[in-house]
């Protein structure tokens, strides 16, 4: 069990979310060593990253952007990043080392699906091994018999950090805890050519009848365990599939039976759960999820030093906690416009809605005369300055001067970045603040966000 210190928590958490974003995950790490509150030494906390080789300047530009879009000041050194303790007058920092697994595991082959893959082999493992107090090469290879992850060798298993394997055995032990079953049942899946593939297949036949944007948000299960004996037949059965409803329906009828059952990984701490989603019929899911419009945090100068003083996000919170809330900001930096709503959660980032599908998504609930976004182009200049500082007026933003001509001439010097991304969620927070049924609204981009709206589809959550 970590035991962070509480002064260094809140930066902790915000290197754990910037682990992962929606197209890269980078979930397999050691945290090496945790100071107590009384340190004095400069590296608080220090962690290593594994990731394959070719991806390492990619993975440090990934997570370093990532901490840098949520207010963290990141000094970047190759493949090693410090991450500034706020208060510290930057003399304590968080190191994040990225570097290849031991042994050179994962040169091959994509770490994300070598650590899915091994959560497949130590699920296979608990249900076929009789004793795993020390594993063997002979566990591993009987694992590997009742997993297909093409793509994954044994010794890309066998070369995860020490941290990773504990982890995939506390996964492997929810799993067979919520299958049930003997050995010899279940074979593991992860990427293979006959279960997966025509899941994948029959979600891209009927995706235009959803408002889903990706496989992801309909099923973001990374590991499937079916029957033996029924593989062939679910196979068949998916190939036929011409419906939304049908194939949710299916799928629902498979969890049910235990016959196939999808599982999302998460971050795995210590303490792992795991938990059913999508189980519920539509009206159901609807009726039971208590999201809505409750507020919002509109902030126009912070006044913390630097250049995060005058912050370019806004927050719609859909709860009474302080991490029920949705950040709406650019995720594009400096180079393009890329505005979308992050839903965010008590330990971790929970997904991602692109702009333009929050419209798209509304429009087709029902709703009218939806705002655009900024236009890039335009926000290189002062056209959008006016505007900007009416909404900032209009909604209270915390911070603003009380003089127009003070207010203005600290816009006028924002980039462009700040005017797109700071217009882009003063028009939608305008919209929505205007809306009878705005707590409607905010179900709907709950429910899209977290893969858990109508048309989404059953599987189980290890977090």
């Amino acid at each position: 069990m970590l035991n962070v210190p509480e002064a260094n928590s809140p930066t902790f958490r915000k290197v754990m979310e910037s682990l992962g974003g929606e197209d890269y995950a980078y979930y397999a790490f050691d945290v090496k060593n945790v100071e107590n509150k009384d340190s004095k030494k400069k590296v608080q906390i220090a962690l290593k990253v594994f990731v394959p080789q070719a991806k390492r300047s990619l993975a440090t530009e990934q997570i370093a952007n990532a901490l840098v879009n949520d207010g963290v000041n990141v000094v970047t050194k190759s493949n090693e990043l410090d991450v500034i303790i706020p208060n510290t007058d930057n003399k304590r920092v968080i190191r994040i080392e990225i570097k290849p697994p031991s042994g050179g595991s994962g040169a091959g082959a994509d770490v994300t699906k070598i650590v899915e893959s091994a959560q497949c082999v130590y699920a296979a493992m608990l249900y076929e091994c009789k004793d795993l107090r020390v594993i063997s090469e002979k566990d591993y290879e009987c694992g590997m018999k009742f997993t297909d992850a093409p793509g994954v060798k044994m010794e890309d298993i066998t070369g995860l950090p020490k941290e990773w394997k504990e982890s995939s055995m506390k996964g492997a032990a929810l799993i067979k805890k919520t299958l049930g079953g003997t050995a010899g049942q279940y074979e593991f899946l992860r990427g293979d050519a006959l279960i997966e593939d025509n899941i994948s297949k029959a979600f891209k036949r009927v995706r235009s009848q959803t408002n889903l944007a990706t496989e992801d948000k309909w099923n973001p299960a990374d590991i499937w365990a079916v029957k033996k004996s029924k593989k062939a037949e679910i196979a068949a059965k998916l190939k036929k599939e011409g419906t939304i409803d049908c194939l949710n329906n299916y799928l629902q009828q498979l969890n049910a039976s235990k016959d196939l059952v999808g599982f999302s990984l998460k971050k795995l701490g210590n303490s792992p759960t795991i938990k059913l989603l999508n189980a519920d019929t539509p009206a159901q899911r609807k009726k039971n999820e208590s999201a809505k419009f409750q507020t919002y945090t509109l902030t126009f100068d912070n006044k913390r030093r630097g250049d995060k003083q005058y912050p370019m996000d806004v927050y719609y919170h859909y709860g009474s906690g302080s991490f029920e809330k949705f950040q709406a900001r650019n995720f594009g930096g400096d180079k393009k416009g890329d505005w979308k709503l992050e839903l965010k959660g008590e330990n971790a980032a929970q997904g991602k809605i692109q702009g333009k599908v929050v419209f798209e998504l509304l429009t087709n609930a029902g709703f009218r005369n939806l705002p655009s976004e900024a236009d890039w182009a335009k926000s290189n200049g002062n056209d959008y300055d006016d505007e900007i500082y009416k909404l900032l007026k209009k909604h209270r933003a915390a911070g603003l001067p009380t003089q127009k001509n003070t207010a203005m001439n600290i816009i006028a010097q924002q980039k462009q970045s700040w005017k797109y991304s700071k217009l882009s969620g003063l028009r939608f927070l305008d919209w929505l603040s205007s809306q009878s049924n705005a707590d409607s609204a905010m179900k709907e981009m709950y429910l899209y966000a977290s893969s858990q709206s109508d048309k989404s589809s059953v599987y189980y959550k290890i977090s």
